[in-house]
This record gives structure tokens, C-alpha cells and sequence, in this order.
């Protein structure tokens, strides 16, 4: 399991609890991604009310917002300058394409 999931698991409270598999599953797979571009991550993944994880990512100046859900898919919004560029929900091995695609916009 990626160190940083562990951190986020060691986050989880009454409040917040700890995720379901295919969440985790979710986010290990995201994470993997992003470690492998190797680009700084602004964020860490913590756990939400609703047995997900959620990040904020910073690159240049676009914001992305990513919440791995328990059904193994990735509610997102990409926002560049404070203004909403693209929103929406894919299964993660669908959304790493979308992710990719924005992240090259941002560094290009």
C-alpha cells in the first residue's frame, strides 16, 4: 500500500472513516500514476465523511480536484485560473487518460 494512503488511513476517525477496498484500490492506482510523471504534488490524500479520499493538486495554474468514490470511480474538477475547465466522474482507469491530457495543457 503507498505510504501516503497509509498516512490518510491513519487520518480516519468516527467522522471520517476508513474507505472501502475499491476506494482504496482507486487511489493507490491514481497515486501510482501520478508518482510515476513525477511531478511535485501539492496535496495529500485525506479521508472525507463519506468513506472517500480526496486531494487537491496544484500544477502551474491549474487546480485539480479529485475525490476516489467507492464505486472505483474519480469525481473530478479541473480548474485553470480559478476558472472551471472540466468536471465529471470516470472509473479510474478511464479518468487517468483525462487527468494526463489536462496535466499535459498545464506543463506544455
Amino acid at each position: 500500500m503507498h505510504p501516503e494512503i497509509k498516512a490518510a488511513l491513519n487520518k480516519a476517525n468516527q467522522e471520517h472513516p476508513v474507505p472501502d477496498p475499491v476506494t482504496l484500490r482507486s487511489a493507490e492506482k491514481l497515486l501510482q500514476y501520478i508518482d510515476d510523471i513525477n511531478l511535485e504534488r501539492t496535496g495529500k490524500f485525506t479521508p472525507t465523511p463519506s468513506k472517500s479520499l480526496f486531494v487537491v493538486w496544484n500544477v502551474e495554474d491549474w487546480e485539480f480536484h479529485m475525490e476516489c468514490i467507492r464505486n472505483g470511480s474519480v469525481l473530478y474538477t479541473f480548474s485553470q485560473g480559478g476558472i472551471e475547465k472540466a468536471s465529471g466522474s470516470y472509473p479510474v482507469d478511464e479518468f487517468i487518460p483525462q487527468l494526463e491530457h489536462y496535466l499535459l495543457i498545464g506543463v506544455a
